[in-house]
């Protein structure tokens, strides 16, 4: 019979920033805390130190017991009352799409949380321990025009072009490089479907210090920034989450 051990867990509050690659502050960071698991033998640990003579594998029994039902609530297509910290809740998992959308048209469902205002309550006064500034992302230093005299960001249409920098190669299935329109605050225009990918077919060289590849034909003429997007660390080691990296201004002619 397996023992199962019960013991309290300590930890601190760590904070990794990576670069907001998208935002118009040049220091604007997205954080992202680092994730301590309790354990529900570490809660058991906690409530039986407080209260003596309470028999921690009767805890177990109990907490065992309210998941099962809430479980089964879930099943039941019903949202979920969490001890009073939030409601657990059903929801479509994608969009839903189709000219005439019916039962078959939804893609599946996924269990989401709302907090209830005693949890957050509960966060809203925790202090940093310590704050990690990672960067995993690549970066873009020349943007070269092979084709013209190798003159920078000033590129055309169906032409060669070559990025130099660290950290560049194409990794992952998602990965690429696009085009991204500019806003009139000389952003990159936030709405993805106005981005033109090059294609991956015409990527000549991917090696973590250069990119070459070819300007799509159906860009039109104007002033965009490329951004480049991949999975690559080192080696073949791919990153969980996809790095990102945008240049400054180009310039695309005919």
């Amino acid at each position: 019979m397996a023992t199962t051990t019960f013991k309290n867990a300590d930890s601190i509050l760590s904070v990794t920033l990576r670069k907001n690659q998208f935002s118009a502050e040049e220091n604007s960071f997205i954080g992202r805390v680092t994730r301590n698991t309790v354990t529900l033998e570490n809660l058991i640990a906690s409530i039986s130190k407080k209260n003596e003579g309470v028999s921690p594998y009767m805890i177990q029994h109990v907490a065992n017991l309210l998941g099962d039902e809430m479980l089964s609530a879930c099943q039941n297509a019903k949202a979920v009352d969490v001890l009073g910290l939030g409601t657990l809740y059903i929801s479509v998992a994608g969009s839903v799409s189709g000219e005439n959308p019916g039962e078959s048209s939804i893609p599946g469902f996924k269990l989401n949380f709302t907090p209830s205002s005693r949890a957050q309550e509960a966060v809203d006064s925790l202090k940093v321990d310590k704050v990690i500034i990672a960067d995993s992302s690549p970066v873009i230093d020349r943007i070269i025009n092979t084709f013209n005299q190798n003159e920078e960001r000033n590129l055309m249409k169906g032409k060669s072009v070559k990025i130099t920098g660290t950290k560049l190669k194409l990794l992952g299935d998602d990965a690429g490089i696009w085009f991204a329109p500019l806003d009139s605050e000389g952003n990159v225009n936030k709405d993805k479907t106005t981005w033109v990918q090059v294609g991956k077919e015409t990527v000549s060289s991917n090696k973590p210090k250069t990119l070459e590849f070819y300007v799509p034909d159906s860009l039109s003429e104007g002033n965009y920034k490329i951004v480049i997007r991949t999975r690559y660390c080192s080696g073949d080691k791919e990153l969980k989450p996809l790095a990102s990296a945008v240049s400054k201004t180009v310039t695309v002619a005919a």
